[in-house]
């Protein structure tokens, strides 16, 4: 393709511009191997490096400790929350020491080709249905990606491996979060599973988490989804169910206020259905969530917290 035939002339008129910007310990000749049309380069690439080289770069990027804010690491590349999202089909909601992300340095979802000789009309498709849409998009991937202007009127082809720029494209997750607010896992006072129960002392199955928070915290869906109860329950106190689409539903017990209805259409980190208290059988203001699945099996909310 011409544009790997030029390549190499290409990344030493990017050396020669911007050498004056970064500091001469940076071989410039090293980090342009990030560029999108040729592999990675090192496995710890550094941030300023990538904020500093307008060409569109990408790299694995391996979170450290206390980088627990998919922002935090979005803002050190130069890119956005989104962007980290859509390139890695993943939320991102919850960050664990060790994990590796690709992170680039650009606004928009880092596609990587899966096979050879996929053309940029075949990816172009993918993400927008009509005539209109796929070529006002084609143009915006041609000058995102530096592509050769035949790729307006010729189509493309990419070689598997290949990464390509789609700007503007994001994905909506819908997955599970922590019903507070909270950076990173919230602590919990009582886990899920069989324990000494607080107020009556016997052994009894704990049907959800416990999360003890200061009287009248807000407290928000865990997932989108609609009221189907809400009111006093036996120990559980004043309780909220919510249903989502996927049949499963969440519990929000001990409640102080309830702030919805059956029936209302509630929307995740956004509607407002409560606030941490200590009604029904409670020891102190806390969140009981519990989450069951289709059939009414309660199981622990932590395996489908930042899952869909």
């Amino acid at each position: 393709m011409e544009v790997r035939r030029g390549g190499a002339a290409l990344l030493l008129l990017l050396s020669a511009t911007l050498s004056a910007q970064v500091p001469a310990a940076v071989n410039l000749r090293v980090w342009s191997r990030f560029s999108v049309l040729t592999p990675a380069g090192p496995e710890e690439p550094k941030p300023e490096v990538f904020r500093q080289i307008k060409r569109l770069l990408w790299a694995t990027h391996k979170v450290g400790k206390g980088e627990y804010s998919t922002s935090y690491v979005a803002k050190l590349y130069g890119t956005t929350v989104a962007s980290l999202q859509a390139t890695n089909r993943d939320e991102l909601y919850l960050l664990g020491g060790g994990r590796r992300l690709v992170v680039q340095n650009k606004d928009g979802m880092l596609y990587e080709v899966k096979k050879d000789s996929e053309t940029l009309s075949q990816i172009v498709a993918k993400y927008k249905e009509s005539a209109i849409q796929r070529r006002q998009f084609r143009e915006w991937v041609v000058k995102a990606n530096a592509l050769p202007g035949s790729a307006l009127v010729w189509d493309y082809e990419f070689e598997k491996g290949d990464r390509v720029l789609l700007p503007g494209i994001k994905i909506n997750f819908d997955s599970y979060h922590y019903p507070v607010t909270t950076a990173g896992r919230p602590r919990l006072s009582s886990g899920f599973g069989m324990r000494k129960h607080p107020v009556l002392g016997a052994q009894r199955m704990h049907l959800g988490i416990d999360i003890p928070k200061p009287y009248g915290t807000p407290v928000f869906p865990s997932r989108s989804g609609v009221v189907i109860e809400q009111g006093w329950h036996e120990g559980y106190g004043l309780l909220v169910i919510i249903r989502h689409s996927d049949g499963f539903t969440t519990r929000y017990g001990h409640l102080s206020r309830i702030r919805i209805r059956v029936g209302q259409l509630v929307q995740r980190d956004r509607t407002l259905i409560g606030n941490v208290g200590s009604t029904g059988l409670s020891t102190g203001p806390h969140l009981h969530f519990e989450m069951r699945d289709r059939s009414g099996r309660p199981f622990n909310p932590q395996s489908k917290i930042g899952k869909r």
